[in-house]
């Protein structure tokens, strides 16, 4: 598993240059709220709040993930996600590859909306992932491998405020 974090004051900038060269995005990391707590068998996640206090959540895995597994992982985690980062700061790769599978699947047809292909995105690789929290309501919860089940890692609450 590639270890990104080792617990010495080099983590921070390991982080930020990590979703620097794989994201595209310059973050100021304040501090890491869990580093390296496991969340499948093949796979870690690291929380983290920026210089503007928006929490993170940088999952790295051995085993190809997709943004459906990456979806459900925030989820069982006990946060809800604002925004699935994509790799190298490409706005348009999860739509690009949902409608190549649409059009895979369906080769005579043309979709009238992103709606229509929004199933197929989930299919996209999504190994590593960063995304944006927006709402953790009273845990963060870690996957225990002996047992096979979530269980919490960290208590915290959050709430990103949306400017209106």
């Amino acid at each position: 598993m590639i270890d990104l974090l080792d617990n010495n004051t080099s983590t921070i900038p390991n982080v930020e240059n990590y979703c620097k060269d794989n994201f595209g995005v310059n973050l100021q990391i304040r501090d890491i709220l869990l580093s390296n707590t496991p969340t499948s068998l093949n796979s870690r996640t690291t929380i983290f709040k920026d210089n503007h206090n928006m929490v993170y959540a940088l999952c790295i895995s051995d085993d190809r993930m997709t943004l459906a597994e990456i979806m459900n992982l925030i989820k069982s985690m006990g946060m809800e996600a604002d925004e699935y980062l994509p790799p190298n700061g490409d706005k348009d790769y999860f739509l690009r590859f949902g409608y190549k599978l649409f059009m895979t699947v369906f080769p005579n047809l043309k979709p009238n909306s992103a709606k229509e292909i929004s199933y197929y995105k989930t299919f996209t690789p999504y190994s590593p992932a960063l995304v944006r929290i927006s709402k953790v309501t009273s845990e963060i919860r870690e996957y225990n491998r002996i047992w096979k089940q979530w269980q919490k890692s960290l208590d915290f609450s959050y709430n990103q405020l949306q400017a209106l």
